[in-house]
């Protein structure tokens, strides 16, 4: 019968490690028996049976082989000021990201961190600013 190594564990599920005062043994490694699984025998599929008088449906369509005109693209006039508008009447109450006063944001965030504990760097800075958002620090 064919064998497998594979790596030792603990009861905590740690490898285990060689024990060096059995230089004839090696702990670490166990030997496995290879359970080899019988392939189950390839099922013949038998095309099923149409009822007699009837035909194949075509399920292609017809497709128009004419080119149609792309639409217009709008002005990059309009698609600026159109977004100038959406920012102009967006709400720092609605949007939690745009600061209504970025120094005090940044003091508020600097205030978050010391009350709960963390260093205020690039990497914690964000949530600051979004707990101090939340807590309606700004």
């Amino acid at each position: 019968m064919a064998t497998n190594k594979r790596r030792t564990r603990q009861s905590d599920g740690t490898y285990k490690g060689d024990d060096k005062t059995t230089p004839d043994v090696n702990e670490a490694w166990e030997e496995t028996p290879v359970v080899e699984h019988a392939e189950p025998a390839a099922e013949v599929e038998t095309p099923a049976k149409e009822p007699k008088g009837t035909e194949p449906v075509n399920l292609e369509t017809e497709v128009s082989t004419e080119p149609t005109a792309p639409a217009p693209a709008p002005a990059p006039e309009a698609l600026q000021t159109d977004f100038r508008e959406k920012l102009a009447r967006k709400t720092d109450n609605q949007d939690v990201f745009v600061p209504s006063n970025p120094a005090s944001l940044e003091k508020a965030a600097k205030q978050v961190a010391e009350e709960n504990g963390f260093e205020f760097n690039r990497g914690t800075s964000v949530g600051a600013r979004l707990l101090a958002r939340s807590q309606k620090k700004v």
